[in-house]
């Protein structure tokens, strides 16, 4: 018999970015989206940040290979009680009780994430992902389920572990009515996107760099810690061809669905030369041209592309991905979404959907053999 049941759910989410985390309401049965709630993103003080930082600069050096850094705890105490105000400042905002929530969906913070591979030899290795976080820690704190871990087991099964978000954007683009042909593109610390294709299908990659490369720019050259709408962007000239020997990389050579860690797009070092103006402006246009380069190994026709993310609000990053698809891009507020929130609003969703046992990995989305569940649920 069908479970009907429908939770009042929140959402967590600590991007690559490092920016905060994001926490949102949404109420749903894990497939359709009944409301969503109130939204709030808390940001890391210079001191978080500098410890989530360590933690995925030691995960680097680790790579999966022998004890895991000490780092890890310092940085999972941050997570915790970081997310823990989230939720807090969540609830006095809807004016709510702990109580009046069903299950909370916990991402945890990405610190290192290895993609599948197939070498030489026609034998491919699995990937490896680790996404820091206590989840039974967190059940205690709050008194209610929580649902974490959401990448192991699509990776142990052969997927790509990312990106998990698809399924949640069909459920939006159904609510808005919005048919094949639309692209929805996330761009934070990496880029993602979804596209229903022309037969109802998902089809999603990770595509590429996202705010990541530009974010670490600004900060070297002293500039604060991202380029607040696209201001010192806007101001200077992109090397193409510069971009052009960066797009020549194995990732974009490889087919799709295809996932990425976010210094895997680590061209600083490749920007010798460069004014900040004009390496912002280079590093935008190598967020749109990757996008777009990864977009055409889809072969699916695109009518139009809603950027959700923080990507969305630099001005220069909007203008890029215009010129470079041709196509009509929107923000997400032009649809009615919030899109400081949906990737937060996702795993709320994806909650919802382990509970149910309901898939959230397909093989045109992650490359998994057969659509699968996932999820790690703890109870207080």
């Amino acid at each position: 018999m069908k479970d009907n049941k429908v939770y009042c759910a929140i959402g967590l989410m600590s991007g690559t970015s490092l920016d905060g985390v994001d926490a949102a309401i949404i109420e749903t049965d894990g497939e359709r989206v009944f409301s969503f709630g109130e939204t709030v993103s808390l940001p890391y003080s210079d001191m978080e940040r500098s410890v989530l930082e360590t933690a995925t600069q030691k995960a680097i050096a680790w790579s999966f290979a022998g004890p895991s850094p000490s780092e890890f705890t310092a940085a999972e105490d941050i997570l915790h009680q970081t997310h823990v105000a989230a939720i807090q400042a969540l609830i006095f905002k809807s004016k709510r009780e702990m109580s009046d929530f069903d299950l909370v969906g916990f991402h945890g913070q990405t610190v290192l994430h290895r993609a599948p591979s197939s070498p030489g030899n026609g034998m491919p290795i699995k990937g490896k992902t680790l996404q820091i976080g206590n989840g039974p820690k967190l059940a205690r704190t709050l008194g209610l389920d929580v649902v974490y871990d959401f990448r192991r087991a699509d990776v142990a099964a052969g997927g790509q572990g990312a990106p998990l978000a698809p399924i949640y954007h069909k459920a939006l683009l159904d609510m808005a009515e919005l048919g094949s042909g639309s692209v929805v593109l996330n761009v934070g610390g990496v880029s993602n996107f979804t596209i229903l294709n022309a037969h109802g299908d998902l089809i999603a990659s990770d595509a590429g760099p996202g705010n990541g490369p530009l974010d670490q720019w600004v900060k070297q050259n002293g500039l604060g810690d991202y380029d607040k709408g696209g201001a010192l962007s806007l101001r200077g000239l992109p090397d193409f061809a510069r971009v052009e020997g960066w797009l020549e990389g194995n990732f974009f050579n490889l087919p799709v669905p295809k996932s990425a860690d976010r210094y895997d797009f680590d061209v600083l070092p490749r920007m010798h030369g460069l004014s900040p103006e004009d390496g912002a402006a280079t590093l935008c246009a190598f967020t749109a041209m990757a996008v777009n380069r990864t977009l055409a190994k889809t072969a699916c026709e695109i009518e139009r592309i809603i950027v959700c993310g923080g990507g969305r609000l630099n001005l220069a990053i909007m203008a890029a991905l215009k010129q470079t698809t041709g196509t009509c891009v929107t923000a997400a507020e032009a649809h009615g979404w919030d899109g400081d929130a949906i990737e937060a609003q996702a795993f709320a969703y994806l909650a919802a959907r382990t509970k149910k046992r309901l898939p959230f990995s397909f093989p045109k989305t992650t490359g998994v053999k057969t659509a699968m569940t996932g999820g790690r649920i703890a109870s207080p």
